[in-house]
């Protein structure tokens, strides 16, 4: 016989002793309907992976229906359906006259050298070695990018 035969063997009789002696206490704290279903299981001859795989399952279902309600909660806050709370057209635009720090109603020349200066200052290339510093001047170029484009736009370039 060879020896990771023999391991195995010892391995499966040492699983096999531990869950024997451990059987009469686990029975102790659990109610009739529990006992009922440990006793089905252990008819069907149920492995401990299957019974881990169960209830694995179980929890996912369980997160998943807290998940559903979480977000079904957030939707009714946020007033119904998602995306119903979109901004007017007009609250867009002066979001993106703030963003590139000019007065509502810049004609396109300034809103184009408020959108360079701002780009050349913020850009993320100038904060490269700090990755703090440059996941924020990312995000901010791309705000930066977004109000131009949509002035632009607005503005018929």
């Amino acid at each position: 016989m060879s020896l990771g035969k023999r391991i195995w063997d010892v391995a499966r009789s040492n699983i096999t002793d531990f869950r024997s002696a451990l059987k009469p206490d686990a029975l102790d704290g659990l109610s009739e309907e529990e006992r009922r279903v440990l006793a089905d299981d252990e008819d069907k001859g149920t492995t401990v992976g299957a019974k881990a795989g169960r209830k694995a399952r179980q929890f996912r279902d369980a997160a998943e229906e807290a998940w559903e309600k979480a977000f079904e909660a957030a939707q009714a806050r946020a007033g119904g359906v998602p995306g119903s709370t979109r901004p007017s057209p007009e609250a867009d635009r002066i979001r993106w006259y703030r963003t590139l720090e000019l007065e509502p109603g810049a004609d396109l020349p300034t809103v184009r050298k408020a959108y360079r200066r701002l780009l050349k200052q913020y850009h993320p290339d100038k904060f490269a070695r700090d990755p703090e510093k440059y996941k924020a001047a990312t995000e901010v170029a791309r705000n930066i990018t977004a109000a131009y484009e949509g002035l632009n736009g607005l503005l018929g370039a």
